[in-house]
């Protein structure tokens, strides 16, 4: 829990502060690094799929996954502020993701490419939280309501 001392500091700063540095840390990574990387940890694509993406096999995509994550924590690369970053254990995705990140993922085009869709309307499925203590578990949804995995299981008995 955190406590602030009477007139003092916050000793936790805003996470929105630190994500500037994010965002130029993959810029120097690299496009095709840097989109492998952010496949993986934003939309938890899965290596076939980056690989079909790509034009790559996927053992090279987790290849280059970790390699990008090597490269974000080289000394030289990760600032102090990138850092307390990846060290935060409260983290939560939403704010982890600032404007130049935004910016980066609308230039490159990632949301469209790597955003999954619903398996019987195509809209695409909301995105889960990311925890950066555990990974998720289960099967990743493939329709994004009760409604359409009904309708699903229905055209698939009618066969």
């Amino acid at each position: 829990m955190r406590e602030r001392v009477s007139g003092s500091r916050d000793p936790y700063p805003a996470l929105i502060e630190h994500t500037g540095s994010l965002g130029a840390a993959l810029r120097r990574l690299g496009r095709q690094r840097a989109t492998v990387f952010l496949a993986v940890v934003l939309y938890n694509a899965p290596d076939q799929l980056i690989g079909e993406k790509l034009q790559m096999p996927p053992a090279r995509v987790r290849q280059i996954f970790s390699m990008a994550a090597s490269f974000l924590r080289h000394p030289i690369v990760a600032t102090a502020e990138l850092r307390d970053l990846a060290y935060e254990i409260d983290a939560d995705a939403g704010t982890l993701i600032d404007d130049e990140l935004r910016a980066l993922i609308r230039e490159w085009h990632l949301e469209e490419t790597f955003q999954p869709v619903c398996a019987a309307c195509a809209r695409p499925l909301p995105a889960p939280l990311v925890s950066t203590l555990q990974p998720r578990s289960g099967r990743p949804r493939r329709y994004c309501s009760n409604a359409c995995r009904q309708k699903a299981y229905r055209a698939r008995r009618k066969r």
